[in-house]
């Protein structure tokens, strides 16, 4: 459904983007992750032919860009980071203008507009002006008008920036409603807004494209620190000797966890095997023998990183 290669602009002495090739499935859910700066709104106005590339090529639901963009423009619904509305206009109103740019068979728009309220959880405010409504419903407003005309793909600029909690999960269960039928493309810097939504991941950094990798696999990086977690209560220096010939761990360190509480760090012998099943063993074993010893266990199993803490080690731990 998009197929970017080489992708690069730069804007005066700043490159903004180098080099970035990727592809997106039709029906497939992609969350385009980064910093600030990193190039990510960029890049979603070359897809949606605002402006073209300085290098590479893109082709977007079977268009290259290069040749007809504006046909790329008419396949594409566009959600930019400030949603163009008129807050004067009903929600109603206003989805019936987007579907008379969008759609081009007069008979055809009432039917669009009334999908598009319901999809989109607006058709018990379509009377109220826009101006009168809370910022959820003004970005699923602006959601709305980028689907009325039933586009190939679906590019949202941070749909969920600036919104409330309650906000942002609506948005995201909508935007994960939308998988399987629309191929949607979203931005964000917010990783849980592209973790409770997306099937795969693309990270810009610098302009660079660093990873590009579905969610779940990036979900097994989680628990995959090799590093197990032991709170007890006890003496430092007995759970010390307990636990410095575990076979495969390595006692990394022992701290003091509130009153009379200890936090023991352990790490597998062997890295490469910080599978589920190696830290599950390991787990057992430790266990055992603090319970063998009479030591109460308040918590014992691996350390599970944050998709936080994968997403800075991939951006070289900048934060």
């Amino acid at each position: 459904m998009i197929e970017v290669s080489e992708i690069s602009k730069s804007f005066g002495p700043t490159r903004a983007l180098d080099a970035v090739s990727f592809t997106v499935a039709e029906g497939e859910v992609v969350g385009l992750l980064g910093p600030n700066g990193s190039g990510k709104t960029t890049l979603l106005r070359i897809l949606t032919g605002f402006f073209p590339p300085d290098a590479g090529r893109a082709t977007v639901a079977g268009v290259r860009l290069s040749e007809d963009p504006f046909e790329v423009r008419r396949r594409v619904g566009y959600l930019p980071e400030r949603t163009p509305l008129w807050p004067e206009m009903s929600v109603e109103r206003f989805l019936g203008l987007a579907a008379s740019i969008r759609v081009p068979e007069r008979s055809v728009r009432p039917g669009r507009v009334s999908a598009v309220l319901r999809d989109c959880g607006l058709s018990d405010v379509a009377d109220r002006r826009i101006g009168h409504l809370s910022k959820g419903y003004r970005q699923r407003v602006g959601i709305a008008q980028a689907l009325v005309g039933r586009p190939h793909v679906l590019v949202l600029d941070e749909p969920t920036a600036g919104l409330d909690p309650a906000q942002v999960l609506e948005v995201r269960q909508l935007v994960a409603a939308l998988g399987g039928r629309t191929t949607v493309v979203f931005s964000s810097h917010i990783l849980a807004d592209v973790a409770s939504t997306c099937d795969r991941v693309l990270v810009l950094h610098r302009g660079r494209l660093v990873l590009a990798e579905r969610v779940d696999a990036l979900r097994r990086e989680v628990v995959r620190s090799g590093e197990l977690l032991l709170r007890t209560r006890g003496d430092r220096a007995a759970l010390v000797a307990l636990l410095g010939d575990v076979p495969g761990l390595r006692l990394a360190a022992v701290g003091d966890d509130g009153p009379g509480g200890l936090l023991a760090r352990l790490l597998l012998a062997d890295p490469d095997r910080a599978d589920d099943r190696a830290l599950e063993e390991a787990s057992v074993e430790v266990a055992r023998r603090c319970v063998r010893s009479g030591w109460d266990v308040l918590e014992v199993g691996p350390r599970r990183r944050s998709l936080e803490d994968v997403f800075v080690e991939i951006l070289g731990g900048e934060r």
